[in-house]
């Protein structure tokens, strides 16, 4: 075991001289473990120095950034905040449109201190800037080493990750070698692609990637069918969408929705067991996430009030909290105390109007000519520390609030997506915080097979002060010193 840590932890853990004085530590502190493990403690005091079960380990892993030490990643970055003189058109829009190959390995939740076997993926990503290149999240997640390919060109360049927001599932991609952005005799010089607004509804798009099946690029054709927030299943967040009939598949996600030579949105995901049924990020989310980067050298996160509500379609409800006919909104159920929100809402509150844009009772606002759309997605578009002003009903009265708006950090984490996992083992009790990622290596359907306390936890706990965490006793390391506990886990 002390040698899996050791190989697979970013900080090794300590040699046997370090093991040696931890254990004299938890000698000094026998009395106040006593307190905890009243059965353990004099086990602990009697504890051979040449057990194979390191008795107290503990790691943190810190996260995995994207690659900032190299002239070319800062100067790729640095061009996102001007925007270029000269776009692809016609055929050249196929050159600057490439293939994503990624090696990646997820690690193993229940065995934090080693990863599941590596494996292979491949997508599609399209040049926005010089030296820079837009795909998926979902794409580039857990890689290891990543190229790319250019269209018509048989060889492939090794890539960098320099900026990844998991939230939106996009990142950015460079390439240090000169070599791939040159023009060559099989493939034309490379330009920027240009980014246009949100479609229409009825508007035809053409959908351009690598799908699997195939090798070279494949164009599908598709209309626009609606526009509304749904979930982007990477990272199970709930943000502005376009969908289309276009036909997206494995290897499409990445590629760019064009409108003639303008890009509309990325692909990323399908509808599975539907026929033709593909979404598209629209380009508002595009740009939220690209002046992120650009302000931060980072993507934050997307805003949130980092509320509980529910819709006021029931006209009773809406008599019982006082609201005239001409009012609408949402009621506020829940309020995490660690957000700005919670010091001036209330729970009863119903939410009226968000920046000045009115919310109906089904929770709503109005977006383009008989269009309306979810009234998240006008907090998610919202910078980061930006402010907002609500307008709310309070028992009666209305008030007015000016928020500051930021990203909403769980108590159990969503996703834990290019990080490796945090842990901490002490007499052969392996403790790890709870994550939706530690659920889900009960399978696909971690719902109804994962312990139902910790689901409860995972999908209704709010945070109640920062930096929270729910500590778990996932596993017990059979030994002599935990006789008797080994039927303890979850």
């Amino acid at each position: 075991l002390l040698q899996h840590c050791s190989r697979r932890l970013a900080a090794p853990i300590p040699a046997c001289t370090a093991v040696l004085q931890q254990q004299q530590r938890q000698q000094q502190h026998a009395r106040h473990i006593s307190s905890l493990l009243p059965s353990l403690a004099p086990q602990l005091q009697q504890k051979s120095v040449n057990r194979h079960i390191c008795s107290s380990t503990a790691a943190k892993a810190p996260v995995i950034k994207p690659k900032w030490d190299t002239e070319t990643a800062r100067k790729a970055l640095a061009s996102l905040a001007h925007e270029p003189t000269e776009f692809a058109r016609g055929v050249e829009v196929l050159d600057s449109i490439v293939k994503v190959y990624t090696v990646f390995s997820r690690p193993d939740y229940f065995l934090p201190w080693q990863n599941h076997p590596k494996r292979e993926s491949t997508g599609t990503g399209f040049v926005i800037r010089d030296r820079l290149i837009l795909t998926n999240a979902h794409v580039v997640a857990d890689q290891t080493y990543v190229t790319v390919k250019r269209h018509g060109s048989g060889t492939k360049y090794r890539a960098d990750v320099v900026g990844v927001g998991h939230d939106v599932d996009l990142a950015l991609l460079t390439v240090e070698d000169d070599a791939f952005w040159e023009s060559a005799e099989d493939a034309g010089t490379m330009k920027p692609l240009q980014l246009g607004d949100v479609p229409q509804l009825q508007e035809q798009v053409l959908v351009v990637g690598y799908p699997t099946g195939g090798d070279n690029t494949s164009i599908t054709s598709g209309v626009v069918s609606r526009l509304e927030v749904t979930q982007y299943v990477h990272a199970a967040s709930h943000l502005m969408a376009i969908q289309i009939d276009a036909a997206i598949n494995p290897g499409n996600s990445g590629g760019p929705a064009l409108r003639g030579d303008v890009v509309v949105g990325v692909a990323f995901q399908n509808l599975p067991h539907a026929d033709n049924i593909g979404y598209i990020i629209p380009l508002p989310v595009v740009r939220r996430f690209l002046s992120e980067v650009m302000l931060y050298g980072h993507y934050r996160g997307f805003c949130s009030l980092g509320i509980v509500f529910q819709t006021m379609d029931n006209p009773h409800l809406r008599r019982a909290l006082g609201m005239t006919p001409q009012q609408s909104g949402v009621m506020i159920n829940r309020i995490q105390p660690t957000t700005s929100t919670a010091q001036v809402l209330r729970k009863g509150d119903v939410l009226l109007e968000f920046d000045g844009v009115p919310i109906a009772n089904d929770g709503t606002v109005h977006f383009r000519a008989r269009e309306r759309i979810f009234f998240t997605s006008l907090i998610t578009l919202k910078p980061t520390g930006s402010t907002a002003h609500v307008k709310v009903l309070r028992e009666g009265a209305v008030l007015e609030y000016d928020l500051t708006l930021d990203p909403l950090q769980t108590l159990v984490p969503v996703h834990k997506y290019d990080q490796l996992p945090s842990y901490f083992i002490y007499a052969g009790l392996v403790f790890v915080p709870l994550s939706q990622p530690y659920l889900h290596e009960y399978g696909d359907d971690w719902m109804a097979n994962s312990p139902r306390r910790l689901v409860d936890k995972a999908l209704n706990s709010l945070m109640q002060k920062p930096e929270q965490q729910i500590i778990v006793l996932s596993q017990v390391l059979v030994d002599d010193i935990n006789t008797g506990y080994q039927q303890f886990q979850n």
